[in-house]
């Protein structure tokens, strides 16, 4: 029989009693010190916080970067602010409204907050060090700090970074109150879930993940008949939402086909039933729903929230989402009646788990102490209200944080904005997380062999330390999983599919370097185990220098063949192999000395510290030198410099004229000048199509390129100004290295990706010659990709806007 065991908080943690809170209060005996292990935390955070602000401001900001510094800017000068899950939660506009209050706003402040945010996230595995194990937390954090994924976001303007630590705080809070029951814990954990729910609509993601095996825990403890229930619920209504209901006729907007005068979607008869499609099959409808301002069109608050009702019954009306609710209403009803309805006579599954003393039942149990699930609610509850209405200036955020978020984000899916292929987050991970990988798949078999291990045991018992591994692997599976499912995959979102490994690889590293024995049946714990090569200094010493000369070796063979080309004597796939066999070699003797596990720990570490060279080298030149060059493929799309150039260059212009930022300027349809040109007091949006010539005052207009082409009239009403073009944004090669093209398989080698390629011949020596360019020195071999933005000045400024970065200077720019 298994079971589940978790630590019972100790009395003080419990209740405390009136001598223990008088002895609390009193003046401690005790002077105050630190850890060394403190100390090592703090000099990781110290290092984490330089990291993160070093040239913080040096790059352009993102296009998505710009929106949000610019909507952060709005508020923070009292432009007011309404939730538009477009552009995610208020979370992050407030605070970086709160850093521009604080420090004035610039590029470095705009980033400010997530740079403090990812600085906090690198030191988040110190609350689970006793789950996870001591050494194991300081691994993890020692890896957030050179990761490149959370080293560039946690310097980039987006929710996503604010979300991973939320998403790391509420982990930590849900074991550590599995572990203590202390009431701390579960607040802690309602605030980081609010904080989360009102920054990013991947919460909904986090909560299905997390939710899931708490819940199907608790039912297999206590009413194991509601697993099934659950289960077939889960599977019905997912069903019910994406497989039955019929599929609109959408244009190249995917906004839906509709009958001119009966507004009816055309579509395609769902499979089954024949149902129509879901209202959020037509992405007008989800721009429409997603929210609503309280004096919408002129209206009182209480007419525009029947509209909106109106507009959301529309989805809510369609049969398959009506059956989903009932469905989930009647299955719930029945699992509590079942679980505690029947209770009342002393003789249900919830009265009979607590007799038993079931430890899983007794935490759950918790909850109802002091109204604890009423608290935490209360903060959950108390942070989505003042967020979601803009601290209630827009009450219908109330209801629009949560329909309009999911709906619209619904709809999303279906329209898989950049088009992604589903392994393109295990791209990403080979390419500059190869580690996480790695040692993922290593504590994947360790858990699996610990599990067949305990299962032939008579008493198999699961530890309160093993149950925050298995959550941790259940994470990193669920979130690899339903980030690869979703519609929407973009490299930011990388973060939360990374963040659960680091976690698991960071504990196989821990069990590597105890010798990869097994976890003591009786305590449980793995920093119980010493290390495997401990008591052999010298003899690992000589290891190391053996495995370092090899990968030296190895890797000066490999850039030597590489670099000869055609006249390499050797295939580059030699280098590698010659590699391994020396480690095999190197590992089976050491076996032979010293033993297996002391060989495999050894190797253990000497690979850790090679991956983290490469991992740290991987971080560096993306969030240093390639960060604003999109020759990575984390960074996918990017403002060019020359952005900054010609606005610096405008701003000196105008100063010379002025002594201030009052020089006339126009600008189009492009958002990132409302952003760049914020403080151009005398700055004026234009339509795309110019109405006429600029005035006399003006004395510079920046326009797109696309603009000047589709409106030919726009090059004449400019005639007398000086028309440089440059670079507005460029992007990843994406087609050119990853995407699998239809008919990749026939097509020719040279047609196809350098993915395609590797998989189609590997041991070809320009494909190889070609992976190890990119790898190491991230050469694409193809150009990229841009779209392009003209600034047109008057002839006597025209000397101070010189050619930047990617520019050319072209006085007859079509």
């Amino acid at each position: 029989m298994s079971t589940l065991d978790l630590p019972r908080p100790p009395a003080t943690d419990a209740a405390e009693s009136p001598g223990d809170a008088a002895a609390q209060s009193a003046p401690s005996a005790q002077t105050w010190s630190i850890s060394v292990e403190q100390l090592a935390y703090l000099g990781l955070g110290l290092l984490a916080l330089l990291a993160h602000l070093w040239g913080l401001g040096d790059r352009a900001l993102h296009h998505d970067e710009s929106l949000h510094a610019a909507y952060s800017w709005f508020l923070y000068v009292g432009r007011g602010y309404m939730h538009d899950p477009l552009l995610h939660g208020p979370l992050l506009y407030h605070i970086g409204a709160l850093c521009y209050w604080l420090f004035g706003d610039n590029d470095f402040t705009a980033r400010l907050g997530a740079a403090l945010a990812g600085t906090a996230l690198t030191l988040t595995p110190y609350l689970i060090r006793r789950e996870i194990g001591r050494l194991a937390a300081f691994l993890a954090a020692v890896y957030l700090l050179i990761s490149p994924v959370f080293l560039y976001y946690g310097r980039f303007i987006r929710h996503d970074i604010y979300s991973v630590l939320c998403e790391m705080l509420v982990f930590a809070a849900i074991v550590r109150y599995a572990s203590t029951r202390r009431p701390f814990w579960l607040y802690a954990g309602a605030l980081a879930y609010g904080l989360m729910y009102v920054n990013q609509e991947t919460s909904y993601l986090f909560l299905l993940i997390m939710a899931a095996p708490l819940a199907l825990l608790f039912l297999w403890r206590v009413y194991r008949p509601g697993v099934a229930v659950l289960g077939i619920l889960a599977i019905v209504v997912a069903a019910l939402i994406f497989v039955l209901p019929g599929k609109a006729q959408v244009d190249g907007a995917h906004n839906a086909t509709r009958d001119p005068e009966t507004s009816v979607m055309q579509f395609t008869p769902g499979p089954l039933f024949g149902w129509g499609p879901l209202e959020t099959d037509d992405n007008a409808y989800a721009l429409r729903i997603r929210n609503r301002a309280d004096n919408d069109g002129g209206r009182s608050l209480l007419a525009n929230l029947l509209l909106y009702m109106q507009d959301l019954w529309k989805f809510l009306g369609h049969p398959a989402v009506l059956l989903a609710i009932g469905l989930s209403l009647a299955a719930l009803g029945a699992l509590w009646w079942a679980i505690w309805g029947r209770g009342r006579a002393g003789d249900g599954p919830w009265h009979a788990s607590r007799e038993r003393g079931d430890p899983v039942a007794a935490v759950f149990a918790s909850l109802g102490e002091g109204r604890r699930w009423l608290v935490a609610l209360a903060i959950f509850g108390a942070v989505y209200a003042i967020f979601f209405t803009a601290f209630f200036t827009n009450l219908l955020g109330l209801i629009t944080g949560t329909s309009g978020s999911l709906l619209y984000w619904l709809a999303q899916h279906n329209v898989e904005r950049g088009g992604q292929p589903p392994y393109y987050y295990l791209v990403q991970l080979v390419i500059y997380e190869p580690l996480l990988l790695l040692f993922g798949l290593i504590g994947f078999g360790m858990i699996l062999w610990d599990l067949i291990r305990r299962w032939r045991s008579p008493a198999f018992n699961i530890q309160h330390s093993t149950f925050s591994i298995l959550l941790i692997a259940w994470w990193a599976v669920g979130a690899l999983a339903i980030y690869s499912w979703a519609g929407e995959k973009m490299p930011w979102l990388t973060t939360h599919v990374a963040l659960p490994l680091v976690l698991l690889a960071a504990w196989a590293v821990q069990r590597s370097i105890q010798g990869a024995a097994p976890i003591d049946p009786e305590t449980d714990d793995p920093t119980s185990q010493p290390s495997a090569f401990s008591l052999q200094p010298s003899a690992f010493s000589l290891f190391s220098a053996l495995f370092a000369v090899i990968m030296s070796l190895c890797y000066v063979l490999m850039t030597a063949i590489v670099g000869f080309g055609d006249n390499a004597l050797l295939q580059p796939w030699v280098a590698p192999l010659f590699c391994v066999m020396l480690l095999t070699l190197l590992t089976v003797g050491s076996g032979l000395r010293w033993g297996a596990r002391w060989a495999l720990a050894a190797l253990a570490v000497c690979v850790v510290a090679v991956g983290a060279l490469y991992t740290a080298r991987s971080a560096y030149r993306l969030a240093y030198q390639n960060g604003d060059t999109p020759v990575e493929m984390l960074v996918y799309t990017q403002t060019s410099p020359d952005v900054m150039h010609v606005v610096r260059r405008l701003e000196e212009a105008s100063r010379r004229r002025g002594h201030d930022l009052s020089m006339p300027v126009m600008y189009d349809n492009e958002t990132v000048w409302l952003w760049y040109l914020r403080d151009f007091s005398k700055a004026q949006r234009t339509p795309e199509q110019l109405a006429g010539p600029p005035d006399d005052s003006v004395m510079a207009v920046l326009m797109l390129d696309e603009n000047m082409a589709r409106y030919p009239q726009n090059r004449q009403l400019l005639d007398g100004f000086v028309i440089q073009r440059y670079p507005l944004r460029w992007w990843f090669p994406e087609d050119q290295i990853y995407r699998l093209s239809s008919g990749w398989q026939s097509a020719p080698l040279e047609n196809i990706s350098l993915l395609g390629q590797l998989m189609r011949a590997p041991l070809d020596p320009n494909v190889e010659a070609r992976v190890w360019k990119f790898l190491m020195f991230r050469e694409t071999g193809y150009p990229l990709g841009s779209s392009d933005f003209v600034v047109a000045v008057r002839p006597e400024i025209a000397s101070q806007i010189s050619v930047g970065l990617g520019g050319e200077l072209d006085g007859n720019t079509p």
